[in-house]
């Protein structure tokens, strides 16, 4: 059997991908035995992981896209006796994690040039050194799974892809087992990728854990990577949900979904038990009665504590500051001529317009003459500088912000972002940090952002509004839709001229707290009426023509985003009626 099993292994350990449905192939589409095989896999691979002391990985989607296509045309186009790590279009592992939108660090891969089971696949891939470092690797922190096995001939292949993404931080319930008896279950969090850059976050200090969304009742606890929790009461599919912060307060929110009880229903089993990411964030209920535009960031902080930062001449020093964000700030001090410092990043965001602000506060606020200056430069391109006196701040010893924008050009020959500080009068200037946001834009109810990099992954989204030059400050933004509505759109059949009684039910779910919402409809034909939780909707076809018509349900509340169900109405002549025979046994 071992002989079998190492004949079976595919040697080639290459690691570096695509996948793209052709030939009539999609792989989001799988038959619910092999799902279960792909859920398996990960688990008893998580098992060897934790017998071996290493950290569980999270079942990821695209990553398991990109090993369904590579299992396919692995069969598919490729002569009996094919292993190998290479598609038929010449592609390697990493190209095809991309293509299915893993956009984190991805390449090594393990393969079965053959179908077998969940148990034989783990244990042939342990007893094999190099696919055995791929599934103990410790830098891992997701990873798919591909079951392919055509009905004809029983041929099949099983890929397994493994990834890690710095913008997320996964956490696992009980090493990604399908499905528990007990309600008691043990959590693996792991922390966030440290960055040096802007664009990334520091450790996590906090997390608290819930089971729903909303952190209902949740505190804020010391960050731990393992914790035991008891999961909500009853049978079916449950979530458990954490999130993070770190010492600017900078949140992601992650989650994982496991099955409480017996009887498992292996045909819901799919991408909602798997990890994602998402191109676009759905933000709801922003205020826009007072301010004329917003714009977000994804807590893009660059601070004093921040490797690059440095001071190049005068007087300085780092102090403790309990008003400044992480609790430091770097003091430019008069004495020695001016004092100047900077920090820097070559890996933000290039070609985008944003905005900076610049946090800082000064010992005496009450000169006429100027005391600070700040810049940018990006990308070669100087923006600024920001030149302020004295009484441009409200008051001495409090930090105040500062806007200015800046596009970070993308110029091989000058690759560094900076932002400068000098202190040019004769009091102390503080360097607290600067916060970079989005380039702004009209406000509305329910914005749709579309972050730079097309990678959002549960970090918390910073929001500031704007009007006249005014800026407010930095709030975070709700990413949980405060009213929705199930089914998603409605679809009625009436004859021309006659009245339908009540025909289709919209239920409305309240997250998060109680609303006092009320229905409404946006064409004379739709009538709708508010019961409980429940609205009962009619179409009135008379007097319409024959022909197809389209209205929308609102269910909304004060000060939030409303919930919108799409309604289409199509009017006939004649319905057609359908006589079943009664069939009696």
């Amino acid at each position: 059997m071992k002989i079998r099993l190492a004949l079976l292994l595919c040697l080639m350990l290459l690691v570096i991908i695509f996948a793209r449905v052709q030939g009539g192939y999609d792989p989001h589409q799988q038959s619910p035995d092999l799902q279960y095989n792909e859920a398996k896999t990960v688990y008893l691979g998580n098992l060897k992981r934790h017998e071996n002391g290493v950290p569980p990985l999270r079942w990821n989607q695209q990553l398991t896209l990109a090993a369904r296509w590579f299992s396919w045309d692995s069969v598919e186009n490729r002569p009996p006796g094919f292993c190998g790590h290479q598609d038929t279009q010449g592609h390697w592992p990493d190209f095809r994690a991309r293509e299915h939108g893993y956009l984190g660090f991805a390449g090594a891969e393990n393969a079965f040039c053959g179908y077998i089971s969940p148990e034989d696949a783990i244990q042939g891939w342990m007893n094999s050194p190099g696919h055995r470092a791929n599934l103990l690797d410790p830098n891992s922190r997701e990873v798919g799974l591909g079951y392919y096995r055509r009905a004809s001939d029983g041929r099949g292949y099983i890929t397994q892809d493994f990834g890690v993404d710095p913008a997320y931080a996964p956490v696992i319930i009980s090493n990604e087992a399908i499905s528990t008896t007990s309600p008691m279950v043990s959590l693996y969090i792991y922390d966030r990728s440290e960055s040096g850059g802007f664009a990334g976050l520091s450790a996590a200090t906090q997390m608290m854990v819930s089971n729903d969304a909303c952190f209902t009742d949740a505190t804020w606890e010391a960050y731990s990577a393992r914790r035991s929790w008891v999961l909500a009461s009853g049978q079916g599919w449950r979530s458990v949900y954490v999130q993070t912060r770190d010492v600017f307060s900078r949140t992601m929110t992650v989650s994982d979904t496991i099955h409480l009880g017996v009887n498992v229903p292996l045909n819901e089993l799919g991408a909602a038990q798997m990890s994602t990411t998402q191109d676009q964030v759905t933000l709801y209920s922003l205020d826009n009665q007072n301010w004329a535009q917003v714009h977000f960031s994804l807590g893009w902080l660059a601070d004093d504590t921040n490797e690059t930062f440095k001071k190049w001449w005068g007087n300085g020093e780092s102090v403790n500051d309990p008003k400044a964000w992480g609790g430091t700030a770097y003091r430019l001090d008069p004495g020695n001529g001016e004092s100047f410092a900077w920090v820097y990043d070559t890996t933000f965001y290039k070609s985008i317009p944003m905005t900076a602000y610049f946090r800082l506060k000064v010992g005496d606020n009450t000169s006429e003459g100027d005391v600070a200056r700040v810049a940018v430069l990006g990308g070669g391109i100087e923006y600024g500088p920001l030149i302020l006196k004295g009484v441009d701040f409200a008051a001495a010893n409090e930090y105040q912000e500062f806007a200015l924008d800046f596009t970070f050009q993308d110029n091989p020959d000058e690759p560094f972002l900076f932002f400068e500080f000098w202190r040019i009068g004769e009091a102390s200037v503080y360097i607290d940090a600067v916060s970079i946001f989005s380039e702004p834009q009209p406000i509305a109810a329910t914005v749709v952002w579309s972050p730079p990099g097309g990678n959002y992954r549960g970090r918390g989204v910073w929001m500031r509004y704007i009007k006249d030059g005014q800026f407010s400050p930095i709030q975070q933004a709700d990413t949980i839709p405060p009213l929705e509505v199930s089914p998603a759109s409605l679809t009625f059949f009436a004859d021309r001229d006659t009245v339908l009684p009540v025909a289709s039910v919209l239920q409305v779910f309240q997250n998060c707290q109680t609303y006092s919402w009320e229905a409404d409809s946006d064409v004379a034909w739709l009538q709708t009426q508010a019961v409980g939780d429940e609205v009962l909707v009619s179409v009135n076809p008379k007097d319409l023509a024959v022909g197809e018509y389209n209205g929308v349900v609102t269910i909304s509340a004060p000060g939030v985003s409303p919930a919108a169900a799409p309604v289409r109405l199509k009017v006939v002549e004649k319905l057609a009626s359908l006589y079943l025979p009664i069939v009696v046994k």
